[in-house]
């Protein structure tokens, strides 16, 4: 069963947040979150700077669980401050920390809450809240739990939900398709419901097909019903959606997977969605994906519903539901083949065709070729025929590339086979051959012949359902006009109390004596005739026990004497008739829903209340006297007692089925107080009274109830619906006495009186016919009141006055006593059956008995079937005493019928049927006998053919336990077979498997073996050492207790030496072996081992040994030497140590060192023997800093580690005091102005120095930090300034003694650009170049300056004069006739300054401008942009190695060029040296580094343009 939630938006009372945390008051903003379905609410309107509302970046998943699992939600929440996680559900609290867990992974950042061992009860919509100052987010997330098993407690919480009226939990939800566990016995004719929801999601094309299927002729009245079944549904459906459209039919797909399909739009998101399959729920995912089996996807309108891993159990009827209302229904039907598609060989350009045939139609299979789907074109021909159960694939024009595996899919079915393409060997080489007009392949077979016989069957099938809908019609049609009842009065319910009625013997051979007189009507539920009996002297005829939904009365009377309406199990009421004296009417034995009452009387005599089975309270009648009101035979679950009285008289407590004791009331004279009719578990009896009036035992007790004694003998009854016998107590003047209200499974009757006096056998709920008794003056004897579908009689009287069947509900024969006015009447004086006849079943062949067993000897005689049998043709009646015996010496299938034994008024009868024992056919249990052999992981399968038989039970048992369908286990029946399959069989499953068949006649059984191989088990240990010496290790071991069902062939063994990893094989032994000497072994060593057992099967688990085994005799090493301590720091100790003076004569692998702290016992290893310290020094570093420790050796050897060495001098954690000095300082230090400074100094003192900065000998600034950690100081200048620059001094001084460092920093910015430029010739072919100095020169005294020239034959810059500290320099090799220009530069550690550009000098700097005399000239520009004539390379050069990367630049005026690596600028960078010279631009490296590798990027620049070009290097190692 599963179990859903309920969605609901609100929060139920005691949920969600506390009222002091959470009391929901806060108003704020709605947020929309990054989320989809959480819920935010903002308090603020603006936020504080980098404060937030919470939020989840992970909300939790809807979750669908089988009950016992552990479920969980996880969340992650972020928000500044950080928000508070709480968690809560919609139907309930969670403040039960058994079952609710809220915990909280810091590392993570992840909320979880956890339900260990989820219970159905569990399932609800929870909530997550996140909260903090500034907002609350809520998400909502939805568990579905799936019950497992029936649940004891399931049906009284219903029955107490039920009556506290809260029926919406009871009204579970469900689907309109029952489930075929719970779906009633459908009647003949009737339509299944899924015809109309498979009506209601077609198309009108399809109803045809649906009618024909389910055998509906009708349509008329099929349209005119399914138009009325659908506005109802479509008014149901739009409560909850809207948009309804584009339904499709499940399907097979291409992958395997079978899905349908449908559009709507929800009106509420939250409303769930149930998928059914045949009327049961299952469960599927939105989240899992490929986890389950079943999924339902939305995508944008559409709701894909998919279903994977196809199994024939898969075929069913789906739908789709909303809430409670359904959407969409479709059958998925497993179709068969019938003829399967055969191989076919065809020639190149020949067409080829598959056929087959299916078991059902089915307009359209799903056809591929070589794995790809196939569809009707030009190359492909798909055809089905009329029938639809025939379908073909031609495959046109065959050429060799069609050759492959052709299959034919039907849902999980489908079949393959291939198609052969032969090449055309005589066709013309490099000609195309013409196309072939024959066709290749087919099925072989006759196919319309068995598509014809298919559809025969089908059709057949058809018919019968048609047959079947119009019989059920016409018997409605019958029903109903048949329903006006009858104005006879028979026994049931008669409407006319005075009409004639026939009583009918109970000896059915003979025709009894009939007579018409006033009777009652008797309402009798029977399976046989209640009837009211007719009296002539109209003297007590009572209508008893009549199981009415009516009401059920007495009759009229002419004189007015008794008519009692007795018995009558009426939903209303039932009461006495009205009588015109008014005497004794009696409303007796009504098992009423309500009140049973006794009738008013005009006298006020006694009214009784008798036997109502009433829910409520049976109480007396009301009197005017208040006399004899009995409260009679009430089946109430309270208490029956009865009724007060003034003068105490008659006050009966009759009838009440309680569960405690009924007896009479108490009286002051004693008179008349009777215990009637309690339904008793112990023992009812009469009231004894003083003058022995009038006590009735009338108790429903599983014991004997009989009347009272009485000292007169009168009225004393036994009404008790007891288990026992229930007979009529004796009288002395053998008046009245009855055996009423038994209700018995055997036989009623009333006892036989001399005197004809009032032998009442009443209400007998028997299981056969009620009728009333026989008299000798052919007066009525009644029936009354049987409830049984047994016989109620009244007993024979010999005047013929009245004597009453009333009321006995005994399970056995309830019978009045004989009478013959004697002091005592039993009812075993009369004669009577003390043991009948019951149904049995006799075995064809065999013989069978009947026997009857009487009270006294009298005669008797046996019918079958109405007619009377006498002894011969193999059947012999004898007679012993009071037991008849019937004999059949053979039975055979004419003996079946039905046997009567009839002896006077007495009969008993049971039904005999014939047949056989089930059996098995000698060849199919041979073959069942042989053991079935799997391996593990493998499934088993058994199968056991047998003849179709009715009530036939098929059990299947492994090992004597019986097995049942479900997990690893599938059971299938069919009419002529059963098959058993076990998934996935472990070698636990291997066992004895036994079918067995049992019906009514015997039971027989077959039985076979499983055998499940599998790997054998691990061989028995311990593993035991036989001899070890110097040269042998010899070892034992047990066989495994588990070979895996197959014989263990030989046993591995292999060996690791100690100190290694590696395991070696050394060989393998037989299996009658189960030991192995080991011979290549060294002295001293010591090894471990293992052994696999191999069966064919594979290898075992090993058995290894527990410890290792030494070869030969352990020697042990001496000590070493004393260690010493070489030095000592805070996180090391160094030791050393001398090998051992006697190493015994083993070789010395390594050494183990102790170590242990002052002032403790423990000595603790710092390696493990099996890794040895090698050398004879060690570092200790596992020490903590102050801590004094001591330290011993111990040598090691093949045998292991030898005695310890005498421990060291104590020696402490701690470094050695030293003079503070520093290590690898830096003296020289340049900062770009603005930018922060940070001298960074390490040293090493111990103790630790004391530390002191100084700037120009004086204490630094306050703004200046100082920041000193383990090792290292650091000096800090937030933002630096020019004014910073200068010598700082870091000072450290401990008690050794004291170290100075001095630290240049130098502030500095790029220089200003010099002053103008001015050009003198001195002397010939020497140009002195003056300029202004810059601004910077006194600020800087690191700058210098840098002279270019350029000329008008090369056109390129070039350095001529480089580190100028003065303000002049003079040019060499100036030609006349050449222009000639000076840039100079200041340069300092930033970098280069802008230039300073000079005049022009050379040949046209004085020459005299021409004019032009108006003549326009037009000038020629040779400025361009700057370009790329050569990029950069790749380079890929080693570590360490040099590096030359050049590129081509042009561009006039020529472009300044830049350097960049990864998009930083390297032309100020020390570590490359970088060129440019006439536009070819160079880098240079010395030494390549790792993190010289990048990506380079040139860039020329001027002021026309850019050009870039870039390329890799990487660095190899």
């Amino acid at each position: 069963m599963f179990k859903r939630t309920k969605v609901t938006d609100g929060t139920a009372t005691g949920q969600g947040p506390d009222a002091e945390n959470w009391d929901g008051k806060e108003v704020g903003f709605r947020k929309k979150s990054k989320v989809p379905g959480v819920m935010i609410t903002q308090y603020i309107e603006k936020l504080p700077e980098g404060k937030s509302h919470p939020d989840f970046t992970r909300k939790p998943i809807a979750l669908t669980i089988q009950e016992g699992k552990f479920a969980f939600f996880k969340a992650i929440v972020t928000g500044d401050p950080k928000p508070t996680v709480v968690w809560s559900r919609n139907n309930g609290d969670v403040s039960d920390p058994a079952r609710y867990q809220s915990k909280y992974d810091p590392n993570s950042n992840e909320h979880t809450f956890e339900m260990p061992h989820v219970k159905p009860d569990q399932a609800d919509t929870y909530k997550c809240f996140a909260k903090n100052e500034y907002g609350q987010a809520m998400v909502t997330v939805v568990l579905n739990v799936i019950e497992v098993g029936f649940k004891m407690t399931k049906a009284p919480q219903q029955q107490a939900e039920v009556a506290n009226c809260n029926f919406k939990k009871v009204l579970k939800r469900r689907s309109k398709v029952v489930p075929k566990a719970e779906e009633p016995e459908k009647k003949e004719g009737e339509i299944d419901p899924k015809f109309w929801e498979l009506l209601m999601s077609a198309d009108k094309k399809d109803y045809e097909r649906i009618c024909a299927e389910f055998g509906v002729t009708d349509f008329r009245w099929m349209l005119k019903k399914l138009n009325e079944m659908k506005r109802e549904r479509e008014e149901e459906q739009a409560e909850f959606v809207k948009n309804l459209s584009d339904l499709k039919p499940i399907h097979i797909n291409a992958d395997g997977t079978a899905s349908f399909e449908l559009e709507f739009d929800l009106l509420d998101p939250s409303s769930s969605i149930y998928l059914y399959k045949d009327g049961e729920m299952i469960p599927y995912t939105k989240e899992l994906g490929d986890k389950m089996k079943h999924c339902l996807r939305k995508v944008g309108r559409k709701y894909i519903f998919s279903m994977r891993d196809l199994m024939p159990e898969d075929a069913g009827f789906y739908q789709l539901d909303v809430e409670d209302v359904n959407m969409f229904s479709t059958d998925f039907k497993m179709v068969d083949f019938l003829v399967k598609i055969q191989e076919v060989k065809a020639m190149e350009r020949e067409d080829a065709v598959f056929e087959c045939v299916i078991s059902a139609p089915l307009s359209k299979l799903m056809w591929f070729g070589k794995n790809m789907p196939l569809e009707q074109g030009d190359k492909y021909d798909i055809e089905v025929s009329e029938d639809k159960l025939i379908h073909r694939l031609v495959v046109k024009d065959c050429m060799v590339v069609d050759k492959g595996i052709y299959a034919a899919c039907a849902g999980i079915k489908s079949c393959n086979a291939w198609l052969v393409v032969e090449a055309d060997k005589g066709a013309p080489k490099g000609k195309k051959t013409a196309r072939k007009t024959t066709r290749a392949g087919g099925s072989g077979t006759d196919l319309q012949k068995v598509a014809q016989e298919q559809q025969q069957i089908l059709d057949k099938e058809r018919e019968e359902r048609k047959e079947k809908i119009k019989a059920a019609r016409e018997a409605a049609a019958e029903a109903a006009a048949a329903e006006e009842p009858e104005k006879t009065a028979d026994s049931g319910a008669g409407k006319d109390k005075g009409a004639a009625v026939k009583v009918e013997r109970i000896d059915k051979t003979s025709v009894a004596a009939t007579t018409t007189v006033a009777g009652d009507s008797g309402s009798g539920h029977s399976a046989g005739k209640a009837s009211g009996g007719a009296k002539q002297d109209g003297s007590h005829a009572d209508a008893g026990g009549g199981h009415s939904a009516g009401k059920a009365s007495g009759g009229a009377r002419k004189d007015g004497s008794i008519a009692d309406a007795g018995g009558g199990h009426s939903a209303g009421k039932a009461s006495g008739g009205a009588k015109q004296d008014g005497s004794h009417a009696d409303a007796g034995g009504g098992h009423s829903a309500g009140k049973a009452s006794g009738g008013a009387k005009q006298d006020g005599s006694p009214a009784d209340a008798g036997g109502g089975h009433s829910a409520g309270k049976a109480s007396g009648g009301a009197k005017q006297d208040g006399s004899h009101a009995d409260a009679g035979g009430g089946h109430s679950a309270g208490k029956a007692s009865g009724g007060a009285k003034q003068d105490g008289s008659h006050a009966d407590a009759g009838g009440g089925h309680s569960a405690g004791k009924a007896s009479g009331g108490a009286k002051q004279d004693g008179s008349h107080a009777d215990a009637g009719g309690g339904h008793s578990a112990g023992k009812a009896s009469g009231g004894a009274k003083q003058d022995g009036s009038h006590a009735d035992a009338g108790g429903h007790s599983a014991g004997k109830a009989s009347g009272g004694a009485k000292q007169d003998g009168s009225h004393a009854d036994a009404g008790g619906h007891s288990a026992g016998k229930a007979s009529g107590g004796a009288k002395q003047d053998g008046s009245h006495a009855d055996a009423g209200g038994g209700h018995s499974a055997g036989k009623a009757s009333g006892g036989a009186k001399q005197d004809g006096s009032h032998a009442d056998a009443g209400g007998g709920h028997s299981a056969e016919e009620a009728s009333g008794g026989s008299r000798q003056d052919g007066s009525l004897a009644d029936a009354g009141g049987g409830h049984s579908a047994g016989k109620a009689s009244g007993g024979a009287k010999q005047d013929g006055s009245l004597a009453d069947a009333g009321g006995g509900h005994s399970a056995e024969e309830a019978s009045g006593g004989a009478r013959q006015d004697e002091p005592l009447a039993d009812a075993g004086g009369e004669p009577g059956i003390t043991s009948g006849l019951s149904d049995i079943h006799a075995i064809r062949g065999q013989p069978a008995e009947l026997t009857v067993k009487m009270n006294t000897d009298c005669d008797g005689a046996w019918f079958k079937d109405g007619e009377p049998l006498k002894s011969g043709g193999g059947i012999s009646i004898t007679k012993d005493a009071n037991i008849h015996k019937l004999t059949i010496h053979s039975c055979r299938d004419t003996d079946s019928g039905l046997l009567r034994f009839v002896s006077g008024d007495l009969s008993t009868e049971g039904r005999i049927t014939v047949g056989d024992v089930p059996e098995f056919d000698e060849d199919d249990l041979h073959k069942f006998s042989k053991p079935v052999i799997v391996r593990v992981g493998q499934n088993a399968a058994f199968k056991m053919p047998f003849q179709p038989q009715e009530s036939l039970t098929v059990s299947w048992f492994k090992d004597g336990t019986e097995l049942k369908d479900g997990g690893g286990v599938k059971i299938v029946r069919e009419p002529n077979h059963s098959r058993l399959l076990l998934r996935d069989c472990l070698r636990s499953d291997s066992g004895e498997i036994k079918i067995q068949l049992k019906n009514p006649f015997g039971a027989v059984e077959a039985t076979s073996q499983l055998i499940v191989l599998d790997r054998p088990g691990p061989p028995e240990g311990p593993v035991e050492t036989v001899e070890t010496t110097s040269s042998v290790i010899e070892i034992k071991w047990n066989p495994p207790k588990d070979d895996g069902g197959s014989a263990v062939t030989n046993y591995i063994i292999e060996r690791q030496e100690r100190g290694h990893s590696l395991w070696t094989k050394l060989g393998d032994v037989s299996a009658e072996k189960t030991s192995f000497r080991d011979r290549n072994v060294t002295h001293g060593k010591k090894y471990s081992y293992r052994i696999y057992a191999e069966n064919p099967q594979g290898l075992s688990d090993s058995l290894e040994t527990a410890d290792s085994i030494m070869a030969g005799i352990m020697i042990l090493s001496g000590p070493p030497g004393k260690p010493k301590v070489v030095s000592t720091s805070k996180t090391c100790i160094n030791l050393t140590w001398t090998p051992p003076e006697d190493d015994k004569g083993v070789p010395i692998i390594g050494y183990q060192v102790e170590k242990r702290k002052k002032d403790t016992n423990q000595w603790l290893a710092l390696n493990a023997i099996n890794e040895p310290i090698e050398d004879v020094n060690y570092a200790v570093k596992d020490v903590t800093e102050g801590a004094e420790y001591e330290f011993r050796v111990s040598a090691i050897n093949e045998s292991g580690a030898g005695d310890a060495s005498p421990p060291s001098a104590m020696a402490c954690a701690k470094n050695p005091n030293m003079r503070p000095c520093f290590k690898d300082p830096e003296d020289f230090l340049v900062v770009r102005a603005g930018n922060s400074v940070r001298v960074k100094i390490s040293y090493e003192a111990e103790p630790p120095p004391h530390i002191t900065w100084l700037k120009d000998d004086e204490p630094i600034a306050p703004w200046i930090n100082v920041i000193n950690t383990e090792g290292m100081s650091q000096l800090v200048i937030p933002s630096s300034k020019r004014s910073d620059s200068a010598i700082y001094t870091i000072k450290a001084k401990n008690s050794v003694g004291e170290a100075f460092f001095d630290v240049e920093v130098r502030v500095t910015d790029e220089p200003k650009c010099p002053g103008p430029v001015e050009l003198e010739q001195t002397v010939y072919g020497k140009v002195a170049v003056s300029w202004v100095p810059s601004p910077d020169q006194e600020l800087d005294d690191r700058l210098y300056y840098v002279v270019s020239q350029h000329d008008s034959n090369t056109r390129m810059w070039k350095t001529v004069a480089d580190r100028l500290f003065a303000n002049t320099y003079t040019a060499h090799n100036i030609l006349p006739g050449i222009e000639y220009h000076f840039r100079v530069y200041a340069k300092n550690d930033m970098g280069l300054s802008d230039p300073s550009q000079s005049p022009t000098w050379g040949a046209n700097s004085n020459r005299v401008p021409i004019s032009s005399n108006g003549v326009s000239s037009m000038e020629i520009s040779f400025e361009r942009p700057p370009s790329i004539l050569v990029p950069l390379k790749v380079h890929t050069p080693p570590k360490g190695y040099q590096l030359y990367m050049t590129c081509a630049v042009r561009g006039c005026p020529t472009p300044n060029v830049s350097w960049y690596l990864n998009n930083t600028c390297i032309n100020s960078d020390k570590n490359y040296y970088i060129t440019n010279s006439c536009g070819v631009c160079s880098m240079y490296i010395l030494r390549v580094r790792e993190n010289d590798g990048g990506e380079y990027r040139v860039v020329a620049v001027n002021s026309l343009g850019k050009a870039e070009c870039s390329t890799k290097l990487t660095v190899r190692d």
